[in-house]
């Protein structure tokens, strides 16, 4: 644990990119750290980012993937019940389509410092490996493929955040900067994203070997890089970048490694929760497993069936839109056969706090709100669903639809819909194939309506199938362009984002203060 607490130490100074580079080009003095001279403290290193101080390094920080989807919804009913005491302005902002005000959000907030914290981990143990003493050639390769895969996977994480979508047409568009050392350098202009996604090729390539297995004995270890999650994220990259034969072979490979999908019909179990609300006993159905204070790391996201833990993080509740709901069914009765609707859905929201009890607001009405695990988090890591889903899609793409749709029938509705479903909701059907990629890209958002629904807008609206645009339209009060960015309160207007929208709004915009430590090298997104 001593080599733990040192490293901690580390980590702690690498609060952005801008500020972490020349960290390591000196020998530290006495108390400012370790000099790093073993395999094991490497490897120390890996195990420091799970510890409770920095928990920063598995947490999923892009809040366009909660907030922008056709998932969520703040309505203006829901403004006039005066939500916004339990809402930052970031989630009103991103709401309406505003993402270029999310600059101001804190760089101690955003996926930038997140993704670039695990980035610089990666980058050290890459740099160090040749010079350190001690470990087997096997356990180096092992490191080496750990931190190549970090470094993949939050390059991509920092691509689907603050770059613009996927696509032939955007490959000269900006990405990011690019840094695969750890001396200090002054160049901090931001790549294409065509050389971000050929490192992440790269990175991932060199990942591919790498043999951990998900499940060692009874013990399930998705806080560690394993064979099923490098696999996981290369089906995820490949359905990203349209590649769908890469795509389902690493989806079927992933499953290889772990493919046991939980049961939602005996693996969920409701109870009863009494809950003091203005002064009298509100019975709630909700259900729990473990809380996210568990301070271990080693939470398993069982219900998905997670490979990779990543913490969706986020200030506010998830409130469902009209259209996530409505894809549940036409009424409660139809809808409540869908468990997904059944156990995480909750027409008053607002009253329940972590794991379903304690907190109480002053609010009329119905606040609604979809609560997955313990409260407002959400697993976005790759996981068993994600590969059963990715299989399906990439197979009904290459035009076997029909079979997609049996696939799913037989190996994934009914682990999600109730036994006592009539015949006509448990199967999914469709007459040909665009309309099977509408039902089986519908059955993704109800899977994962507040991660990665968000993604599936981006790469749908950029690729080459005009038969899967998705265009979102709300209504919401109008913001104030005076730079206070508040909603005005006055006027209602309709915002839209469509496939033909200006291609930045599907973008975070780069924390100010990074744009700002470069010296202005780190050129902001264009929203204009």
């Amino acid at each position: 644990m001593k080599y733990i607490s040192y490293v901690s130490l580390i980590l702690l100074t690498t609060f952005a990119l801008s500020s972490c580079n020349d960290f390591l080009d000196a020998s530290p003095n006495k108390g400012d750290g370790i000099e790093l001279k073993t395999f094991e403290e490497l490897e120390a290193l890996l195990s420091a980012k799970m510890e409770p101080s920095d928990r920063q390094a598995v947490w999923d920080c892009n809040q366009a993937q909660r907030f922008m989807s056709d998932c969520y919804g703040v309505t203006v009913d829901l403004a006039d019940c005066g939500f916004e005491n339990m809402l930052d302005y970031t989630a009103i902002e991103l709401n309406c389509f505003q993402p270029k005000y999310t600059a101001e959000i804190k760089s101690v907030n955003s996926s930038w410092l997140c993704a670039y914290k695990n980035i610089f981990l990666a980058n050290t143990i890459l740099t160090y490996l040749d010079q350190v003493t001690g470990g087997t050639s096997e356990q180096r390769a092992t490191l080496a493929q750990r931190a190549h895969f970090i470094r993949a996977y939050n390059y991509y994480e920092l691509a689907n955040c603050y770059c613009v979508p996927y696509c032939e047409a955007n490959l000269n568009e900006l990405g990011l900067p690019i840094n695969t050392g750890v001396g200090y350098t002054e160049d901090y202009s931001r790549s294409t994203l065509k050389e971000v996604y050929e490192l992440i090729v790269s990175d991932l390539t060199a990942a591919l070997p790498l043999s951990l297995p998900l499940v060692e004995g009874t013990e399930v270890k998705i806080w560690r890089e394993n064979n099923a999650a490098v696999n996981g994220f290369a089906a995820r990259l490949y359905l990203t970048m349209g590649d769908y034969s890469k795509a389902q072979e690493f989806a079927e490979k992933a499953l290889a490694c772990y493919g046991e999908l939980a049961n939602y019909n005996n693996e969920i179990e409701a109870a009863e929760a009494e809950d003091l609300v203005e002064g009298e006993l509100h019975n709630t159905i909700t259900w729990y497993l473990k809380t996210m204070n568990d301070r271990t790391g080693l939470i398993p996201g069982l219900l998905q069936r997670s490979y990779y833990r990543r913490y969706h993080f986020t200030d506010s509740w998830a409130i469902p839109s009209d259209k996530l709901l409505e894809s549940f069914g036409q009424d409660d009765e139809e809808r409540n056969y869908d468990l997904r609707y059944k156990y995480f859905y909750y027409a008053d929201y607002a009253p329940l706090g972590s794991v379903g009890l304690g907190l109480e607001y002053e609010f009329e009405g119905d606040m609604p709100g979809y609560s997955y695990f313990c409260g407002d988090d959400f697993d976005s890591g790759p996981s068993v669903s994600e590969m059963i889903l990715i299989k399906a899609e990439t197979m009904a793409r290459q035009g076997q639809w029909s079979q997609a749709l049996k696939y799913l029938n037989t190996d994934f509705r009914p682990f999600r819909i109730s036994v006592d479903a009539p015949d006509e909701f448990r199967n999914l059907t469709a007459d040909g194939k665009d309309k099977a990629i509408e039902v089986i890209l519908a059955e993704r958002m109800r899977e994962f309506p507040f991660t990665l629904r968000w993604h599936d807008i981006r790469r749908c609206n950029f690729n080459d199938d005009p038969n899967d645009d998705i265009t979102i339209t709300r209504e919401f009060y109008e913001i104030d362009p005076s730079g206070v960015h508040a909603p005005l309160y006055d006027e209602i207007v309709e915002y839209t984002l469509t496939p033909k929208s200006n291609k930045y709004i599907y973008t975070m915009a780069i924390p100010s203060t990074e744009v700002t430590v470069s010296n202005g090298m780190i050129e902001q997104n264009k929203y204009e």
